[in-house]
């Protein structure tokens, strides 16, 4: 058992479905600590689920509590939670891009909203991440005119910057499976080193069975049910 505090705790989280969802989740318990990956299998590809929102605290829980860093999303201010949120990195199932941004402005700017750090500095980490995701740099343009799997390396690029404390991959390799797996595997090992949490959503069985991503934690969605294994040790 860990016995450091946890980054992400659910605790009989039960969340209604509703207009933006197409099944809730119904008393649904699991925590995630420094290092530790929970793959969650998704019945069917495209079904929207709240779980990854309600990971950040932008969906409230129906019952029960969840807390991120030690602190439950539900009784800090919005000031305080717009922080947390800084210490996540999100590779959305759609991207989620601002569509008059362009690209490269889209990857940097939670960075630019939520630390302090130079625009040298930022610029170089993703730089540096870009090759990562074999990217011979930032693209630039709007996200309209870019290639699919360029924008999927991009939306990876923007997950990972500034090394969060906490992950959240959806559906990261649908499409590109062949191009980006490797170095998406090489670089979730390298967050897990540095102490990062990561949760990752699959409906593929190649990247659910995959020796290479070695999950401490394998959850089954079956409509509103996460049905969780025990923790590999």
């Amino acid at each position: 058992m860990n016995a450091s505090p946890a980054i992400l705790e659910f605790s009989d989280v039960t969340i209604e479905s509703g207009s933006h969802y197409e099944s809730g989740l119904w008393n649904s318990s699991f925590n995630l600590h420094a290092g530790e990956l929970l793959l969650v299998r998704m019945e069917r590809e495209g079904e929207r689920l709240p779980l990854a929102d309600a990971t950040e605290g932008l969906v409230p829980p129906t019952q029960g509590n969840i807390q991120f860093l030690g602190e439950n999303w539900q009784r800090i201010s919005a000031d305080r939670a717009a922080g947390l949120r800084g210490k996540i990195g999100r590779l959305f199932e759609d991207e989620g891009w601002i569509t008059d941004l362009e690209v490269d402005q889209n990857i940097m700017l939670a960075e630019r909203h939520h630390t302090r750090r130079s625009e040298k500095d930022i610029t170089e980490e993703a730089l540096q991440l870009a090759r990562v995701f074999g990217l011979p740099g930032l693209p630039r343009g709007l996200p309209e005119s870019m290639r699919r799997w360029d924008l999927r390396k991009a939306a990876c690029i923007r997950a990972f910057l500034g090394q969060p404390a906490f992950i959240i991959l959806e559906q990261p390799v649908r499409g590109v499976y062949a191009d980006l797996l490797a170095p998406l595997i090489s670089a979730v090992q390298s967050a897990r080193r540095r102490g990062a949490a990561v949760l990752w959503t699959v409906t593929d069985l190649k990247i659910w069975n995959h020796p290479g991503i070695f999950a401490t934690t394998r959850a089954r969605m079956f409509g509103s049910q996460l049905q969780v294994e025990e923790k590999e040790s």
